[in-house]
């Protein structure tokens, strides 16, 4: 008797098989984070009110506009899909930072927008971190094809 197998050499999966969903959810999440970055340049003063309650340890300007670049570059990053991770990468420090120092300040309650709002970005960045930037992403249109 003979017995052969078939071998399936299915392609490995990458990011590039997400549904398109994800990818608008990704495109999304850039803008927001953008937009987030450009509002705090615009309300620098509650920003540096905020932070003054509860760093010492940095100063205020520096936090601010770290935070305002952070959210404008990463945003932009995000949404073209460009070094996606590293991207994400820089805005988890600033959006724990948001929900650590930040928004208990003002209550731990569901009243409190702007906390709630800090949990879901953060699981949406996490999960762009696992599943990846998608197909219509710089990083898989020009980076895949330099390996």
């Amino acid at each position: 008797m003979n017995y052969t197998r078939e071998i399936n050499h299915a392609a490995p999966r990458t990011s590039a098989s997400n549904p398109v969903w994800m990818d608008s959810l990704r495109i999304l999440l850039g803008l927001f984070l953008f937009t987030k970055g450009i509002l705090f340049l615009e309300h620098n003063t509650d920003v540096f009110y905020i932070f003054s309650q509860s760093q010492e340890f940095i100063s205020v300007e520096k936090a601010s506009l770290f935070t305002s670049a952070v959210h404008i570059t990463g945003g932009l990053m995000i949404t073209v899909g460009l070094l996606t991770r590293f991207a994400i990468l820089l805005q988890i420090p600033v959006l724990m930072g948001a929900m650590l120092i930040v928004n208990p300040q003002r209550g731990l309650h569901l009243g409190n927008t702007e906390l709630w709002l800090s949990v879901v970005v953060l699981g949406l960045l996490l999960f762009f971190m696992v599943v990846g930037p998608g197909r219509y992403s710089v990083d898989n249109k020009v980076l895949r094809q330099l390996k």
